[in-house]
């Protein structure tokens, strides 16, 4: 039985010394569907409660209607000019009432129901926008485009998305597999199963994640267990600094692996491959060009 940690709750990872990336990552989980129709108003005043949701809603052309964003919202650069009314350990009701939204986008599984039950009771109207596939950010770009009023930009934006993938997935359709591990972090060694939309990109490139079969969406596995799945590629998240990907890294754990004794341990974008939004597409066409390089080179075998 493949040995594994259970997945912990974001707020939870303040206290364990995860890297920002892996709760970003964390944060962005389990979001859910909110159909419905456009609203007989436009929403004028936005907010969101997440980074994902903050880009969403620029990419959409609402970002002109943003006026409150959550923490690590960050991109596009306007949006580090907004004021801040949530993070990890939830909603600032009263900074949030500051702005006078009338629309909050929450993520459900992390954002607390009671935050979210007192905004309706407050009379806001919120929305669970989700991005659990990579086919879930067309519709999360239109949702929230019907809901500004902003829909025929939404619409272009998604179509953009949607050609972008069907091009990748035609190019990649019939690749070589390659065995492939997706450290979220390192201390504690920490990676995604294969519903995790991180395993759908590496999939969708030809990179079998070798936890696809556990249960658990995030979760830390032993090291025992990671050197008897032998991945030949091992991707991880680097942030945009200058210079942060060439710094050196330690990859003693993976020593026995296949990656190890090739060396193809491959950096990408953080923000692009961890938040649940519009530049999954970027980290798509980033991961697939990676494994091509990696298919150059021969595979070591056991």
């Amino acid at each position: 039985m493949t040995n594994v940690r259970r997945g912990m709750h974001p707020a939870g990872c303040l206290h364990r010394g995860i890297n920002t990336a892996a709760m970003l990552l964390m944060w962005g989980l389990s979001l859910n569907v909110a159909a419905g129709v456009a609203p007989v108003k436009p929403a004028m005043r936005i907010a969101t409660t997440a980074p994902s949701l903050t880009e969403l809603v620029y990419a959409a052309g609402a970002g002109s209607r943003l006026v409150a964003v959550s923490a690590f919202s960050d991109y596009p650069v306007g949006a580090k000019q907004l004021p801040q009314v949530a993070d990890f350990s939830g909603i600032n009701i009263e900074a949030l009432l500051v702005s006078k939204p009338d629309l909050v986008l929450v993520w459900r599984g992390g954002t607390r129901e009671t935050d979210i039950a007192r905004l309706r009771t407050l009379g806001i109207a919120v929305e669970a926008v989700a991005v659990v596939a990579l086919g879930d950010v067309p519709q999360a770009l239109r949702r929230i485009g019907q809901l500004a009023g902003t829909l025929p930009q939404a619409e272009l934006a998604a179509g953009a998305f949607l050609s972008r993938l069907t091009a990748i997935k035609n190019q990649y359709r019939s690749v070589a597999r390659i065995p492939v591990f997706f450290e979220i972090s390192r201390l504690p060694l920490m990676t995604i199963n294969g519903n995790h939309v991180i395993s759908e990109v590496l999939r969708l490139c030809g990179g079998d994640n070798v936890f696809a079969g556990v249960t658990q969406l995030v979760f830390e596995p032993s090291r025992e267990v990671l050197l008897e799945k032998n991945p030949q590629v091992v991707f991880y998240p680097v942030g945009s600094a200058p210079g942060t990907r060439a710094a050196a890294r330690d990859n003693t754990l993976y020593q026995g692996t296949a990656a190890a004794s090739t060396g193809h341990f491959v950096a990408l974008d953080a923000d692009a491959v961890l938040r649940p939004g519009p530049r999954l597409i970027d980290a798509v066409a980033e991961t697939c060009a990676a494994l091509d390089n990696a298919r150059q080179l021969p595979m070591p075998k056991r």
